[in-house]
């Protein structure tokens, strides 16, 4: 996944989070993965993000704002994503980019969304509750939909 591109759409939580909503999700990170690189940023839109930093060294982390939250809505099966969910779908980001089977291609994003949050359910199903996995797959088959939207486009 090419550095700082965000993979959670719109219509999910703007609220600040209080500490302990923080704690919550920093625990659902670590329980999923207790040494993967993560950080909470207030007003930041989650993503998982690769960039350059101080002396051309690489620094990799998820960052996660308050966008980790489902939003109020039920518009789509991504704003509804529960927290859990969306926190081993930024986790798969993180690990397809360690095991270097992200598309970076930007015509490929939705095609790589897909695969992210079908691997999550995959990878992290035994610590997922069924409706979480139920979720992942729904966001699967919505980037699918919303891919094959823009190719209908083009022609």
């Amino acid at each position: 996944m090419p550095a700082n591109r965000e993979s959670l759409l719109a219509g999910r939580n703007q609220q600040p989070l209080d500490l302990k909503e923080v704690r919550r999700a920093l625990s659902a990170f670590i329980g999923f993965e207790p040494k993967a690189p993560v950080r909470h940023e207030p007003g930041a839109r989650t993503r998982f993000r690769v960039e350059l930093g101080e002396g051309e060294e690489e620094v990799v982390e998820i960052v996660f704002g308050s966008d980790i939250y489902p939003g109020p809505g039920i518009a789509d099966p991504n704003s509804s994503l529960s927290m859990e969910a969306a926190a081993a779908h930024e986790l798969t980001h993180w690990r397809r980019w360690t095991d270097k089977t992200e598309l970076v291609e930007d015509d490929l994003l939705e095609i790589d969304e897909a695969l992210t949050s079908l691997e999550a359910a995959i990878r992290y199903g035994e610590k997922l509750s069924p409706h979480d996995i139920r979720q992942l797959i729904a966001d699967a088959i919505q980037r699918l939909q919303i891919y094959s939207g823009k190719k209908q486009a083009v022609r």
